[in-house]
Formats: C-alpha cells, structure tokens, sequence
C-alpha cells in the first residue's frame, strides 16, 4: 500500500479522532460518574511519566505508515481505530465521567508537561482510556502484521509500550482502573469487527471483479460465435 495513501487514511482519522473528541470536552460540561476506588487513591501521582504518555501520536503514526506492510493489516487496524472512536465518543456523551484530580507543584519539566496536559485535556471524559485503546490496538495491530514475524521482539516491544502507556494513565491521575480495562477490551472488540468488516469488503470486491469477469467472457464469447457465423 503506497506511504502516501496511507498518509491520507492517516490524516483523515487523526482529524477525525482529535476533532470530535475536543468538541465533545467542550460541549458535554456535565459530568455525573466518579469510578475512583481504594486502589486508585493508593496509586502514587509520577509525572516522569508523562514523556511515555506522549509516545501514543508518534507511536500511531510510525507503525501505520512503516511497519503495516499490506492493505489488509493497515485497513483493519484503521477501521478499527475508526469504530473506537465511535464507541469512545458514544460513552463521552451518554457516561459523562470526571476524575478528580490532586494538584501538584512544578519543580521539572515532567511536572510542567504534566500541568500543560491537563490544561489542554480536562479531567472530563475518562471512560474509557482513548491512550489505553489505542495503544492496545497498534499491538492488537502488530500480533497480527507479516512484519512482526521477521522482527524478532517486535511483538514483546509494542506489548510492553502498550501495557506502559496504561500504567502511564493511571500513575498520572488521568484515568481509573476502569478505564484502563474497558480500554483494552474496546480494543480488542474494535480489531475484532473491523476484521470482519475488511473481509466482507474483500470478499464483495472480489465478487464484483468476478462478475465483471464473466460478462466480459461471455460478451467475447458472443462475438467469436458471431464471427464464425459470418
């Protein structure tokens, strides 16, 4: 699949994931569910986090555009990403969640990166993690790409970022412990569908090729007959 098309699926769903997701923040102002529990409280506030938190867009984009080597694999991971933006959105609206997050004095840059962060993404809309799912499906992604055969580790690399960038959501007081669940099993129901979705669209195109095959043969069919017969 050439790079530059692939830029453009690229674009389109980072447009598309981005642009509805602070629409949201800023429509939906209510937010009713808090899911803190014990173990969430127990959970240390770590700001040094927050540089692994921030590998999830370069991450995206490096294994869309360099590591999926087939159509196949870059379509049903990007319809996937699609379908959990969808969900994601759908629970942003109708389960309004908050965190309520502890302050905190910035003394490094991890501590202001941090306090950047959360001036640009608020403490609404928690449920589910956008990081967790994501990054669970470049994963998801990866498990089953042809590249991940001939690249020793790569699968336990991208396993190991993925269970990272969850830690990173709960140790810098973004997300819950729910969140970070849902979010990996919402990517893996996403992967699942949008494989179905990609064979369906295989299998009809191949259908209609073939189609259009038997015409042509049974048209060119008619004309030798038609010529024998002058």
């Amino acid at each position: 699949m050439p790079r530059a098309l692939k830029l453009k699926y690229l674009l389109f769903l980072a447009i598309f994931n981005l642009g509805t997701y602070f629409v949201i923040q800023n429509l939906v102002t209510t937010h009713q569910f808090n899911f803190l529990t014990e173990v969430d409280e127990a959970i240390p506030l770590m700001p040094n986090y927050i540089w692994l938190y921030h590998t999830l867009l370069p991450g995206i984009a490096i294994t869309m555009l360099s590591l999926f080597k087939t159509k196949r694999a870059f379509l049903t991971t990007f319809w996937a990403s699609i379908l959990a933006t969808l969900i994601i959105n759908f629970f942003y609206i109708f389960l309004t969640s908050f965190y309520p997050r502890e302050g905190f004095e910035i003394t490094n840059m991890s501590e202001a990166l941090l306090s950047a962060t959360r001036k640009l993404d608020g403490s609404n809309n928690t449920f589910p993690s956008g990081h967790v799912a994501f990054s669970w499906l470049m994963y998801i992604g990866i498990t089953k790409s042809e590249i991940a055969n001939k690249i020793q580790g790569l699968k336990w690399t991208y396993l190991l970022w993925a269970i990272g960038i969850s830690m990173s959501t709960l140790v810098l007081k973004q997300h819950y412990i729910a969140d970070v669940i849902c979010g990996i099993f919402l990517a893996y129901v996403s992967y699942y569908v949008a494989g179905l979705f990609v064979n369906y669209l295989s299998v009809r195109r191949r259908s209609i090729y073939s189609e259009d095959d038997s015409h042509v043969q049974k048209d060119s069919e008619k004309q030798k007959a038609t010529e024998k017969a002058l």
